[in-house]
């Protein structure tokens, strides 16, 4: 944590606290200046940040101080981490009205007695330090007046601060061609460390949208991440936490910038099913198609979703390791342990998700993947490659497994298909004379309850108390020929009409109809009206060859679905 201290309370401090104060400062017995020359301490990093000009103090409007690092400092001795404590250096600046009038500061940092670098912010910038490059000059402390001696009151001697060491250094000598052609060539950077599951999807999100890196909760559980010991370590103290904090938000800057894009993983633990013999390969089927990726964090405060589904297409994939039948029996030979196999394995899994996709993840609706490589292992540390299943491996899978599914779903369909058309037989042999009739036009109008002939009497009736149109099948015979209220010999007091893709009426001829039957409310029973959408023409009177169950079978088949 970083304690500033004022001149004046320091002062105050020491005149007050007499034995305490020279216990807690024990170099105040030897030098008031030096510590009326200190800017700032921090205690963690066991670093004095000290006027380059004590006499001068914020006075001026370019302020220089010097950071003392010694071999006692802690996690202080990166630029990285120096940057990171001059700016938390600068937002304390911002807001201290006795430095109102600084505006730039230059930071000299001695590392060991020499200096290594400077380190600058303007008030413009908002006091976000940089290192000065080396060949740029620190700008110069202001001449002030030399520090006047201090009262020999507390027994300290006055001390002098030493000029600062000059930048400019001599040029380094030039190096002979020789040399520099032996130089070994610079190795190669690491390979990026593509992080996994939940996190892997935060780098993606905020590669497809930078804003979030500001956002402190995503910052925080970054840190929890990637620098677990710190960030438990800094709870309590603010400073330290900012600072983990900000080295999260680098960090995770750069990892969403180096990973390709749409790439994600997620390690995922599978089983091992038993061997197929047919196929000379063990299957690894993934329980279900949809894969739910979780945070640890609290991402209420965010606009990030605190757990996301990836759908892997319609079905759950299944995985195969080929292995002869003699080496995959000593395979689970190997992994039996008191007469239990172990099939416990891990997988890798990477996908690729679209960039359209990244603003439309939520935490209820799963996400279509596409899935693009899958590595399996023996062991859950993942030391044993068995399998490794490439793209073009992936797709021929998905098709033969499309095509399988295919084949099932057909070969269920004809099986339910047969099924229905032996229960359709079953019911036309057994239906009495009515049902034969009405099964003609009402099979798909009464599910599988075999429908029956009505008569004009009930139809009336039922219409009468219901006031609207009732469906009804009848055996008529017409009395004339047409289309439009075409009156009926059988039953009477019935006009039919058809639509126009069903035949038009002919006189004498005898029918079975199907369709709304409505009765008039005004008249002396006047006659009911059909609507017909349904019909069957007979060949014979009372449409005695509709009674033939083979005839009717056969013209019931086309409309059997599984």
């Amino acid at each position: 944590m970083l304690q500033f201290h004022k001149s004046a309370f320091l002062w105050r401090y020491l005149i007050c606290s007499g034995v305490a104060a020279l216990a807690l400062h024990p170099l105040a017995s030897k030098t008031a200046a030096a510590e009326t020359a200190t800017f700032a301490h921090s205690r963690h990093h066991n670093v004095e940040i000290d006027f380059a000009d004590p006499a001068a103090r914020c006075a001026a409007t370019d302020l220089h101080l010097k950071m003392a690092i010694t071999p006692e400092s802690h996690d202080i001795g990166a630029v990285e981490q120096q940057i990171h404590l001059a700016n938390a250096l600068g937002r304390k600046l911002a807001t201290d009205h006795q430095c109102a009038a600084v505006q730039s500061v230059d930071i000299a940092v001695i590392q060991n007695g020499s200096e290594a670098r400077h380190l600058q912010a303007t008030k413009g910038t908002n006091w976000q330090f940089a290192e000065v490059a080396a060949s740029q000059p620190a700008p110069q402390a202001q001449p002030s007046p030399p520090l006047p001696p201090v009262p020999d009151a507390l027994g300290a001697a006055a001390v002098t601060v030493p000029p600062a060491p000059a930048i400019d250094a001599p040029a380094p000598a030039a190096v002979p061609a020789q040399a520099q052609d032996a130089a070994p060539p610079a190795p190669p950077p690491p390979p990026v460390v593509l992080p996994e599951g939940y996190m892997g999807l935060l780098a993606l999100l905020v590669r497809h949208n930078p804003a979030l890196l500001d956002n402190e909760n995503i910052q925080a559980c970054w840190a929890r991440h990637a620098f677990q010991r710190d960030f438990f370590a800094a709870q309590g103290n603010e400073f330290r936490k900012h600072e983990v904090e900000n080295r999260a938000r680098t960090d995770l800057a750069q990892i969403s910038q180096q990973i390709p894009a749409g790439t994600l993983q997620a390690n995922l633990a599978v089983r091992l099913g038993e061997y197929d013999f047919k196929q000379s390969s063990f299957p690894v089927a993934l329980n279900g198609n949809v894969l739910t990726l979780s945070s640890t964090c609290d991402m209420s405060d965010t606009t990030v979703p605190g757990q996301v589904g990836l759908k892997l297409g319609e079905t759950a994939p299944t995985f195969r390791l080929p292995m002869p039948a003699a080496e995959a029996e000593q395979f689970l030979k190997q992994r039996t342990r008191f007469g239990f196999i172990n099939r416990e394995m891990m997988a890798i899994l990477t996908f690729h998700v679209e960039d359209s996709q990244l603003g439309k993840m939520t935490d209820s609706t799963p996400q279509p993947v596409a899935l693009t490589h899958v590595k399996i292992y023996s062991d859950t540390d993942k030391t044993s490659l068995l399998a490794d299943i490439g793209p073009d491996a992936l797709e021929n899978m998905r098709k033969a497994q499309d095509a399988a599914k295919a084949a099932q779903q057909a070969k269920e369909a004809a099986q339910q298909q047969a099924e229905n058309r032996r229960r359709m037989a079953e019911r036309v042999q057994n239906a009495s004379r009515s049902e034969k009739l009405a099964m003609w036009v009402g099979q798909n109008t009464r599910g599988f309850n075999a429908p029956d002939l009505d008569t004009i009497r009930n139809v009336r009736a039922r219409a009468m108390m219901q006031g609207a149109p009732v469906d009804a099948i009848l055996l008529v015979q017409a009395d004339g020929s047409g289309r439009a209220q075409v009156p009926t010999k059988w039953p009477g007091k019935l006009n039919l009409t058809t639509p126009k893709d069903q035949p038009a009426l002919s006189s004498g001829t005898w029918y079975l109809v199907q369709g709304p039957v409505s009765v008039p409310e005004k008249g002396d029973f006047p006659a009911a009206e059909m609507t017909v959408q349904t019909l069957h023409a007979c060949q014979q009177d009372q449409c005695k060859d509709a009674e033939d169950p083979q005839a009717l079978l056969a013209a019931l088949q086309p409309t059997v679905t599984p």
